[in-house]
């Protein structure tokens, strides 16, 4: 987890005098706001320089400072916040790229008026359904 959170972070601190990203509250919950998703990309890109620059020269302090300023340090607060939040899930701590399943619900006129969420627990079978459903894309 330490990977994403330090991707998070420096993009976010990267970005942070352009408002790239922002971390608000709404109802006594943080949220994340991404404002200029072009500019997001072209941080996830000078970053992915940077760590190709780290692992090619093995510049060991680099990626050592990169992973203790950006991926170690947590917010005690959110953190708990998050975890409140996740508990309400009932899921497993850590499902690994297994993402949820976004069913809508329709009235009798066809109009969506809900969205039923799903978790599915296998990744294999999830990406099987992606190759059957999307594959013309």
């Amino acid at each position: 987890m330490r990977n994403r959170s330090a991707i998070s972070h420096w993009v976010y601190e990267k970005g942070k005098k352009e408002n790239v990203v922002e971390i608000y509250r709404k109802d006594n919950k943080s949220y994340v706001g991404i404002n200029d998703y072009l500019r997001l990309r072209n941080l996830f890109g000078d970053l992915l320089k940077e760590i190709q620059r780290i692992k090619s020269e093995g510049d060991y302090e680099a990626g050592k400072n990169l992973i203790e300023n950006y991926g170690v340090k947590v917010d005690p607060d959110l953190h708990a916040e998050i975890l409140e939040r996740y508990k309400k899930l009932n899921l497993a701590p850590y499902t690994g790229f297994v993402n949820p399943i976004l069913l809508p619900d329709y009235n009798t006129n066809g109009d969506i008026t809900d969205v039923i969420v799903q978790y599915p627990t296998d990744y294999l079978e999830q990406m099987l359904d992606y190759g059957r459903n999307y594959s013309f894309l």
